[in-house]
């Protein structure tokens, strides 16, 4: 078979992994605090590599002794997430935090720590502060900050403080802990606005400059128009790609029926 039909099918199938990462992006397009995903792409030339990037030995379709060094493949060198600031919108809702600034909230789940950008959180029934899964918030000592104020407004200040009252006198509750990792490359997404710390060795930092804003929520940092321009570019890659396949192999199939005729 013809080597061209591997490389252009080798480009086609990362254009595939492109337009799942873009689909994704756009189906979180209105999801509180999310962060888009980007791929790098990268030429790779024969002999491949044991492991050439993202998809290791999966970036190519045609074994490196069969393989033409003058030409070349493409490979997914990188996925990764852009943790770009998304734009506030104002809820007014009492128990509603937006982070202005890099950092994330501590979340307490079945699986151990998790972290988030997501502030959209309630009271449970048992009056502790929960994000919408109803998985608690932790404080500065990682405990669950528990607000046991029937009646009683609610404040959070810039720097996390929860107290309660009636603007009189005002009882503290506890400070929402605000934390940030010095390589963010090392979270994992895993559903519902959380993200897994993967690297054991990683170690929490403070944060300094960040301030919450009660009554907000963040916006998700995707851009819907730029989304699908790029998602049509990556759809006529992929068509041109198709094309190229059909014409080589149209080639071959001219070539293989003239020369059995001349024969």
């Amino acid at each position: 078979m013809h080597e061209g039909i591997y490389i252009a099918a080798s480009a086609g199938l990362k254009q595939g992994k492109k337009m799942e990462v873009i689909a994704n992006n756009l189906a979180n397009v209105n999801s509180t605090g999310f962060k888009r995903d980007r791929l790098a792409f990268k030429e790779l030339m024969p002999p491949f590599p044991p492991d050439s990037g993202l998809e290791g030995g999966r970036n190519v379709l045609l074994p490196p002794d069969k393989s033409n060094s003058n030409v070349s493949y493409v490979a997914i060198t990188d996925q990764y997430t852009d943790f770009s600031e998304g734009v506030f919108k104002q809820t007014d809702g009492t128990l509603d935090v937006a982070l202005n600034g890099p950092g994330y909230f501590s979340i307490s789940t079945a699986e151990g720590t998790r972290y988030t950008r997501n502030g959209n959180f309630r009271l449970d029934t048992q009056n502790r502060l929960v994000n919408q899964k109803g998985q608690p918030v932790l404080d500065e000592q990682n405990q669950p900050i528990v607000i046991d104020a029937s009646g009683a407004d609610i404040a959070i200040d810039g720097n996390g403080n929860v107290t309660a009252g009636t603007g009189l006198i005002n009882l503290p509750i506890g400070k929402i802990k605000l934390l940030d990792f010095k390589n963010p490359k090392s979270l994992e997404k895993i559903g519902d606005g959380l993200f897994n710390q993967t690297n054991p060795n990683a170690e929490e930092q403070p944060i300094n400059g960040t301030s919450m804003k009660q009554g907000f929520l963040e916006n998700s940092n995707v851009s819907s128009v730029e989304e699908m321009t790029d998602m049509l570019a990556t759809l006529r890659l992929f068509e041109t790609y198709q094309k190229m396949i059909q014409s080589i192999d149209s080639m071959d199939d001219q070539a293989v029926n003239n020369i059995g005729r001349i024969g």
